[in-house]
């Protein structure tokens, strides 16, 4: 199979795809400011077993070119629910049912509004390094101050405000070529794709009274040294949902994945088969 593809959604926006391998569908969800090849560590290790689909959210990576405005203009919010119906869609464009849905950060936040909005498309549900609660008042007007810089200076402001926040404090020093490949993921971006998104993570709603009403199985990771969702706050995310499981990456920070790839796909690859029984 094909592993990219370049998707026409109805509204007429072209996402860009990585779909490989076969079987039980994972939908991999990127964070913010990143693009699909934040997954890569878990192409790797699923492509021979299961089908693999991962999109550049519109904004990101190859599917920069969904959210140019014109000069000058501030893009409107691409909301969770919009994302969300994005996935939906391209789950119908890809003849899949339903899939197990992982999201990371942002990702994690369109994968509540999947539940929310087509839960009959989601098998089970991956929640790594996210949180269920919206922004407060100071993040959300950190969010538009972002957005501003974002549409004036390009992506720049997002690697200055967020790359050593995305990583454990040992990383840059230990492995530098992860960080680099890292800020490069963020450059991809484009500053109308990062302010949109931006707005739109800052409008979200508080899917906290939603965790009790997850019914598919449910996975929480976190990085142990994540700063920006700790794992206090995982915990009490997988302890409200149902009969959820839990697990803490050693020595990764918010980016685990691809920090300790061996760690979190064994992680997730044991869950696989424990709910796949």
């Amino acid at each position: 199979m094909m592993a990219l593809k370049q998707l026409r959604m109805k509204d007429g926006i072209e996402l860009e795809v990585y779909d490989e391998g076969s079987g039980a569908a994972l939908l991999f969800l990127h964070g913010f400011p990143l693009h699909k090849g934040m997954w890569e560590p878990q192409f790797t290790e699923f492509k021979s077993t299961r089908r693999v689909v991962a999109p550049d959210l519109r904004g990101f990576g190859g599917s920069r070119n969904s959210s140019a405005v014109g000069p000058g203009r501030m893009p409107e919010p691409v909301t969770m629910a919009q994302f969300a119906d994005d996935a939906a869609e391209l789950l119908d464009k890809l003849g899949i049912d339903k899939a197990v849905v992982i999201g990371f950060s942002m990702g994690g936040y369109i994968a509540f509004e999947l539940m929310k909005r087509h839960r009959e498309r989601v098998a089970g549900l991956v929640l790594a390094d996210t949180r269920a609660g919206a922004d407060t008042e100071e993040g959300r007007a950190g969010r538009r101050k972002m957005a501003a810089a974002a549409m004036e200076r390009g992506p720049v402001v997002a690697v200055e405000a967020m790359l050593t926040k995305l990583l454990s404090p040992k990383t840059p020093d230990e492995r530098p070529e992860l960080a680099a490949a890292v800020e490069r993921m963020m450059l991809d971006a484009s500053g109308a794709g990062i302010a949109a998104a931006a707005l739109g993570m800052a409008g979200r709603s508080d899917m906290t009274e939603l965790l009790p009403d997850i019914q598919v199985p449910a996975l929480v990771i976190v990085g142990e040294d994540d700063a920006i969702t700790p794992p206090e706050t995982a915990r009490s995310m997988a302890e409200a949902i149902p009969d959820a499981a839990y697990a803490v990456i050693a020595g990764g920070g918010h980016l685990a994945n691809m920090e300790r790839p061996a760690e979190f796909n064994r992680v997730l690859s044991d869950w696989l088969r424990e709910i796949s029984k």
